[in-house]
């Protein structure tokens, strides 16, 4: 499948899902809640796979030398954190820094101050991260160094280090939800292998329809898209994308197995020079 371009359909983007490595440990339901801002931090960065199948792709002049996103993470009506990214590029170099942490009462059952930056290169064909690194409660944490010409990848978890095979279309989760917005001249893909300094996945997903949000900005024309989940699988995974503002993400949902769900939403763009 290869969606036409400048054309977002449901039927042009059903696709099933794969992951080609061991799903990540969890803990329950208690420490779920508690890690909510870590865990939407993860997921968002997952979700910017969907700008793989949305076809409209902008080129590296179109894009903003700085784009500033903030957003809200809450479970109900309950706010339990925030989160900031700032995206800068000269269209040779690029460098992302996307920070969060928890507030109210998670802020006291889990402090948490995640940030995570991703440093790389402006190509055709698209971004080509060469270092990332998070560091959470001002701890290294994990690393990933990129190495194109022997195509591999050195991982740090925080205890171990490992070197890797390095697939093309890899991305670290920071980088890859504005890579889209530079790869003008390369048709919607069905998957990508994204790394967070444990291991590289492949993801799929598939496009459920456009639909209209209201949000903090205003009402905001999105593309729905959702990933796909093993047969019997409790959790869910969907994302909005607003194509007018370069293909980002407004919303967020994300269902845990035991049923909680946390809601991540955009609260300001902003894409003026400082």
């Amino acid at each position: 499948m290869r969606a036409r371009l400048g054309v977002v359909t449901a039927s042009s983007a059903r696709i099933r899902l794969r992951r080609r490595a061991s799903a990540p440990r969890g803990g329950g339901p208690s420490r779920a809640r508690a890690q909510a801002v870590l865990v939407g931090e993860n997921l968002r960065a997952l979700l910017s796979l969907l700008l793989l199948v949305i076809a409209g792709l902008a080129a590296a002049a179109a894009v903003p030398a700085r784009v500033e996103i903030a957003y809200r993470v809450s479970v109900g009506a309950l706010k339990i954190g925030e989160g900031r990214d700032v995206f800068q590029h000269d269209g040779k170099t690029y460098k992302v820094v996307s920070e969060s942490k928890t507030s109210g009462i998670a802020s006291i059952v889990y402090p948490l101050d995640l940030v995570r930056q991703s440093v790389g290169r402006v190509t055709a064909e698209g971004l080509r991260p060469d270092t990332f690194e998070e560091m959470r409660n001002g701890k290294l944490k994990r690393r990933v160094q990129f190495d194109w010409d022997k195509k591999q990848a050195v991982l740090f978890d925080g205890k171990t280090e490992q070197t890797v095979p390095l697939p093309e279309r890899t991305w670290d989760e920071t980088s890859f939800g504005y890579n889209f917005a530079f790869a003008a001249h390369e048709p919607a893909a069905q998957q990508a292998n994204l790394t967070d300094g444990r291991r590289i996945k492949l993801y799929e997903y598939a496009i459920v329809g456009s639909e209209r949000l209201k949000t903090a900005i205003g009402p905001v024309d999105t593309v729905h898209v959702q990933k796909l989940q093993a047969p019997g699988s409790k959790s869910a995974f969907d994302t909005w994308i607003a194509p007018a503002y370069y293909n980002m993400p407004v919303k967020t949902r994300i269902k845990e197995r035991g049923g909680t769900v946390f809601d991540w939403e955009v609260v300001k763009i902003d894409t003026s020079a400082r």
